[in-house]
């Protein structure tokens, strides 16, 4: 099978209508709104952020009028993380058989549900019920925002449009945040997930108004409209036929060899791997006991709402951090690897620094109070800048058409099994073992962990989705 190349394109348009004939006749397609795309997208993602984050505040007050057990308030905050599990494994084979538009929709159903049914809720049985519904929405969204934002960019600009995911997140968790610190002086905890509502009723409006992934489209057999997408988000009409003329080429071959691209084929297991393995990757390098950063500095000698406040402005430096990463198109010029190998640097240096000061500095020291902030600071901005949106640029990435749903939902699961594995055994390793040898694990682990993605993660950056599955089905990447 080989590479629709550059020079190939100018004829793409023709063989397309002597093979396909008039169901891919060429009409005139009216522009789509590019920004207004992307951004329904990652509204997805925000609400992700927002919904997950905005527990940490909520909780505090929620006992007030629902009384429950230490045990009873773990269960209510993992509800999520379990919601997120099963929504992310059925999103995936959902996305491949009905579309990315109306999953995502689907998610912004859900976000809206789980959200009045949250802040209505009377018992506590009641909140877990819509924190799991609230998680599903959280699965959904971690599966389809970059999936969807992938397919739609082109390919010089597809890591830095992929990486509004992670920018997203990153936003909708400072805003809650900032959200449950205003609404706490009031105790008013409903209201702080009733304000969820408001942007997934946008995003559920949104995602009427905005098409279906071009590749979706196509492969569910309506490369005409698919085609008209094409047109419509890159606004230039040699350009639009060349990719139309990649992906039409790709889906006669997988029409012509029905296994090509299914999970049973041995270059898609191989991929799957990879994708399995970076998803545990980055979650076991230690941003899954990031959560812990206030317990962390309470115990170096913080108080607990300096430590608070510590967290909110330095989500605030991670939002100005990526956002200077997107706009300086890093992941799209630098390329991915090189992105992930040096984020496994820097995230391993902090850790190390910080896990050698907690051994050697007494408890509640000034020195080890800076260090500790330092290490945080330069371990959640190295990592909103490498591994939070790489990953997830990869994993769009990769796999090939036929079963990327499914494919990225796999992954995706988990990278939600690591980070639940990593925040339960934070607690009890630290008092094991101490913070100190906790965080130079973690550190230890990055290290390992860098020949690996040296050895195994190709280069993907400039290049089409529909090129790169056909290097990695031939082996030629």
């Amino acid at each position: 099978m080989g590479v629709v190349r550059s020079g190939d394109r100018a004829s793409g348009a023709n063989r397309i209508r002597a093979e396909f004939g008039e169901r891919v006749a060429f009409p005139a397609a009216a522009r789509v709104g590019t920004r207004h795309v992307y951004a329904m997208g990652a509204l997805a993602a925000l609400l992700f952020g927002y919904d997950n984050g905005i527990i940490g505040a909520a909780i505090l007050f929620i006992p007030r009028d629902l009384p429950f057990s230490p045990a009873l308030e773990g269960v209510v905050v993992s509800a999520a993380a379990g919601g997120a599990m099963v929504g992310a494994l059925g999103s995936g084979p959902a996305a491949d058989r009905h579309g990315r538009q109306w999953v995502l929709l689907a998610a912004g159903v859900v976000f809206t549900f789980g959200a009045l049914g949250a802040g209505a809720a009377g018992s506590v049985p009641v909140l877990v019920l819509f924190r799991f519904i609230l998680g599903l929405g959280i699965g959904i969204a971690s599966v389809l925002v970059p999936l969807y934002l992938a397919e739609m960019a082109p390919a010089q600009d597809r890591g830095v449009i992929t990486s509004l995911n992670q920018y997203m997140i990153i936003v909708g968790t400072v805003l809650s945040s900032a959200i449950g610190y205003g609404l706490g002086f009031l105790g008013s905890w409903r209201w702080m997930f009733w304000i969820g509502v408001f942007p997934a009723l946008v995003l559920t409006v949104g995602m009427i108004a905005v098409p279906d992934t071009p590749r979706s489209l196509v492969r569910r057999g309506h490369a005409e409209q698919g085609r008209a997408v094409l047109m419509g988000l890159r606004g230039d009409a040699a350009r639009a036929e060349g990719e139309f003329a990649e992906l039409m080429a790709l889906e006669r071959q997988q029409r012509d060899t029905p296994t090509r691209g299914r999970l049973s084929a041995r270059w898609v297991r191989r991929l799957l791997v990879l994708g399995g393995l970076l998803a545990i990757f980055q979650q076991i390098t230690g941003i899954g006991a990031m959560a812990y950063i206030p317990t962390v500095l309470a115990g170096f000698g913080m108080s607990t709402r300096t430590a608070l406040l510590f967290g909110f402005l330095n989500g605030l430096l991670n939002i100005l951090t990526i956002a200077l990463i997107v706009r300086a198109k890093v992941v799209d010029r630098r390329g991915r690897k090189p992105v992930l190998l040096a984020g496994l640097v820097g995230m391993s240096a902090s850790l190390f620094a910080l896990g050698a000061a907690a051994l050697i500095l007494p408890v509640q020291s000034r020195a080890l109070f800076v260090i500790a902030m330092a290490a945080f600071v330069v371990f959640t901005n190295t990592f909103s800048a490498t591994w939070g949106p790489v990953l997830w640029v990869v994993l769009a990435e990769i796999f090939p058409l036929a079963t990327r749903g499914v494919a990225m939902a796999i992954a995706t699961l988990f990278n939600w099994l690591t980070q639940v594995l990593v925040s339960l055994t934070f607690p009890p390793f630290t008092a094991l073992a101490g913070a100190g040898m906790v965080f130079l694990a973690y550190a230890a682990t990055g290290v390992v962990i860098f020949p690996i993605v040296w050895w195994m993660v190709p280069e993907t950056r400039q290049r089409s989705l529909e090129s790169l599955e056909a290097a990695f089905c031939t082996g030629a990447h």
